[in-house]
């Protein structure tokens, strides 16, 4: 399928893909700056640069950079920002997820309900949408989906009121991928969405298209920095510039607080500083002393306290004053004067020399920024009863757990979900093949006993296009022997939620050079293979951490395996 091809080149750093898949990768924290990047090339000739982009917004469900186009190709240059939980596929800023049983639309709405508690059937909010869904999930005939008026007004095929999107239109002898009105005991698949929360590099990602717009937004590392066209004058309130900062920012963020006033540290002055033409910045840094009678007061006072900070909210403290570095002001500031004129505070970039802050009157008029502030986040330790792996690549702390029961795999990966909130696990490389070993050999030491040639079930399964002899394309043998083909011992096998990086890290670990076999046709799971073994055609002896396919029905002992929760450590303020 054309799709899922797409969606593997665009997040091979970050992401996985692969039929519920989680289709953005979890990394330290789902709120880094930046997306997963890559170019996608199409054997599509695009008249100019308008109609490559449209190509591209219709065939690539993430955000397009850039186009490019030549006699033969147009690539699209794409970035993913958001990310969906595990077992849900990004497209167009949603995240999907399709239950492959025959229902009721009011049975589809339950079960989307259950899933997540914003989660429902699935609205068709692009029209490219209901092509990306046909071209990335296979064996679904059609689905239960919502759509607005202006679509469902112009359908050739009413017969009810419940509408899905028929993939395959034979039974209502519509074109495949139509939009059909149908009865309310009619069936059809669940297709269910829901929308992912901001992270940092959506919001950064929305903030560079709106400074393409209005002013240049300023990136630190951890943060973004927006100038505001307002200009807020002195005001009793300490906090009336972050309140209008999180109004500002609302739509890049879509959670008040997380939004304030920019904080003038030395990043932010050394930003500000870049290719700036005379100007004054307001900022919310004001001197405690300065009261409202005092700043009244006629009989002109000096101030000599130079208490300057900010207010910030901490939680049941309430108000709490925050004093500046004292490397942010300029040279013998600050500097109050007895007519209450200067307790306030700017970045002045008509000075000579390094800008930095100064006191100025209360009622100066001048534009304020505001910063984006996010959560920061880290893994947490695995639950009681796994052991923790990190996949470096990945960035991600993985957990495995040996379950000391037997069950086909359909059963093993049910238990896994169930009891563990977790799946059948699989591994990225060789040092965590290692792992799941001395995990097999502390549950025989705990007293498991392990049947003679019998394994262990990973949570992986043969393809579905390699299902057949003819598929394969060779007369023996459970996989073609040319390393390009779909079918070859490099491609045969995927992990079905995930649970590691595709292709599977296979190729040097299966047992003999004749497996996988695929003997009876019917070989589409994977074992680890532990201990001594006696089989027909392998050597006799320890083939511990070696591979094999095997029938799905086989009873075997079986890994859980999810990712470490992700805690809140802190906020970047």
């Amino acid at each position: 399928m054309r799709m899922k091809l797409l969606i593997v080149c665009c997040l091979l750093t970050f992401t996985t893909a692969d039929e519920g898949d989680e289709s953005f990768k979890k990394i330290q924290g789902p709120k880094d700056m930046f997306g997963d990047q890559c170019s996608m090339v199409f054997p599509v000739v695009s008249a100019n640069e308008a109609e490559a982009r449209r190509y591209c917004e219709d065939n690539v469900p993430f955000h397009i950079l850039n186009v490019k186009i030549d006699e033969s190709t147009t690539t699209c240059d794409a970035v993913a920002t958001l990310k969906c939980e595990q077992g849900w596929v990004q497209m167009f800023g949603r995240c999907y997820k399709i239950e492959k049983k025959m229902m009721r639309r009011d049975s589809a709405e339950e079960y989307c309900a259950t899933l997540k508690p914003k989660a429902k059937i699935a609205f068709m909010h692009r029209e490219a949408l209901p092509f990306r869904i046909n071209d990335y999930y296979s064996r679904v005939p059609r689905v239960w989906i919502d759509a607005s008026e202006a679509i469902t007004n112009d359908l050739t095929y009413v017969k009810g009121e419940n509408l899905l999107l028929a993939l395959d239109g034979y039974k209502y002898a519509l074109p495949n991928i139509a939009l059909a009105k149908v009865p309310s005991d009619e069936t059809a698949m669940a297709l269910c969405e829901y929308t992912p929360s901001m992270n940092q590099a959506e919001s950064n990602y929305l903030l560079r298209r709106y400074g393409e717009i209005y002013h240049e937004i300023l990136f630190a590392p951890d943060r973004a920095y927006v100038r505001t066209a307002s200009s807020l004058q002195r005001s009793d309130n300490r906090k009336r510039d972050s309140n209008y900062c999180k109004k500002v920012l609302r739509p890049f963020l879509h959670n008040d607080a997380i939004a304030q006033s920019a904080d003038p540290n030395i990043d932010f002055l050394s930003l500000l500083s870049k290719d700036r033409d005379a100007t004054i910045i307001r900022t919310s840094v004001y001197s405690r002393d300065a009261s409202l009678n005092n700043r009244k007061n006629a009989e002109c006072t000096d101030s000599l306290s130079q208490n300057y900070g900010y207010d910030n909210t901490d939680g049941e403290k309430g108000l709490i004053f925050t004093k500046v570095p004292s490397d942010v002001w300029a040279k013998d500031q600050p500097e109050e004067n007895c007519d209450a004129g200067s307790w306030s505070t700017g970045i002045v970039f008509s000075r000579k020399g390094e800008r930095r802050l100064e006191t100025m009157s209360d009622a100066r008029y001048a534009p304020i920024y505001c910063q984006t502030n996010f959560e920061k986040v880290a893994f947490g330790d695995c639950p009681s009863g796994y052991t923790e792996y990190w996949r470096a690549e990945r960035r991600q702390k993985w957990c495995h757990k040996f379950i000391n029961r037997k069950a086909n795999f359909d059963s093993a990966n049910g238990h896994c979900i169930r009891e563990e909130k977790g799946l059948v696990t699989g591994f990225t490389d060789a040092k965590e093949l290692e792992l799941l070993d001395k995990l097999l050999n502390q549950a025989i030491k705990s007293g498991t006993v392990f049947e003679t040639n019998k394994g262990v079930y990973l949570g992986a399964r043969r393809r579905t296009q390699c299902m057949k002899r003819n598929q394969i394309a060779q007369r023996t043998g459970g996989f073609n022997p040319d390393p390009t083909h779909p079918c070859s011992k490099e491609r045969l096998f995927e992990w079905v939620y995930g649970v590691a990086d595709h292709p599977p890290f296979f190729k040097d670990y299966w047992a003999v050079e004749s497996e996988p076999n695929f003997e009876g046709d019917d070989e589409r799971c994977v074992e680890l293979v532990k201990g001594y073994q006696t089989r027909s055609g392998w050597p006799l002896g320890e083939m511990s951490k070696k591979l094999n396919d095997l029938p799905c029905g086989e009873q075997l002992y079986f890994f859980c395996g999810k990712e470490a929760p992700i805690k809140v450590i802190g906020v970047n303020v």
